[in-house]
């Protein structure tokens, strides 16, 4: 899959990755999950994801070619204002889709609530994350990527990994 524009240049440093990583394990504690462990490689792999998702508009390229036994979140962002938007913004936008979580019938409508039910997956233990951002075609952007292992979000296995706050 080829986008339709250059990739935005990376803008992940070592500031975002330790706020990507506290912001997701703050969340996820208040969900009795295991704070999750940041991994070089899953950071390489979501640098990857973030400048592919970067060479289309807004979020159109979805979660196209992601890898076997990962799972992923994206958050885009747009803004006549060039600073970047920051992991924090990105992890509470995931978290709250917790409003729409089904609690007696999880998770709901998952295009509604997966990004949420995957922040907080107990069994997922380790993340990469990423930031790319510059000037797009019209704004400038933002894209954020975290990838998991294991994945969430799996068919019967809410009531287990999606526990309520």
């Amino acid at each position: 899959m080829t986008g339709t524009r250059p990739a935005l240049p990376d803008a992940t440093d070592d500031s975002f990755l330790s706020e990507a990583l506290n912001e997701a394990n703050t969340y996820r504690a208040q969900h009795h999950a295991p704070p999750l462990a940041l991994d070089a490689q899953l950071v390489e792999y979501a640098k990857t994801r973030a400048m592919s998702r970067s060479q289309y508009e807004g979020l159109s390229a979805g979660h196209a070619d992601l890898r076997e036994g990962t799972g992923e979140n994206i958050f885009w962002g747009g803004s006549s204002d060039p600073t970047p938007n920051t992991a924090a913004e990105a992890v509470t936008s995931w978290y709250d889709e917790i409003a729409d979580y089904d609690w007696d019938n999880p998770p709901g409508e998952p295009a509604k609530t997966g990004h949420f039910s995957q922040l907080v997956w107990k069994d997922t233990i380790r993340v990469g994350a990423a930031r790319v951002a510059g000037q797009g075609s019209e704004y400038f952007e933002t894209y954020i990527v975290f990838v998991f292992e294991s994945p969430g979000n799996v068919g019967g296995e809410y009531p287990h990994n999606v526990l309520p706050a």
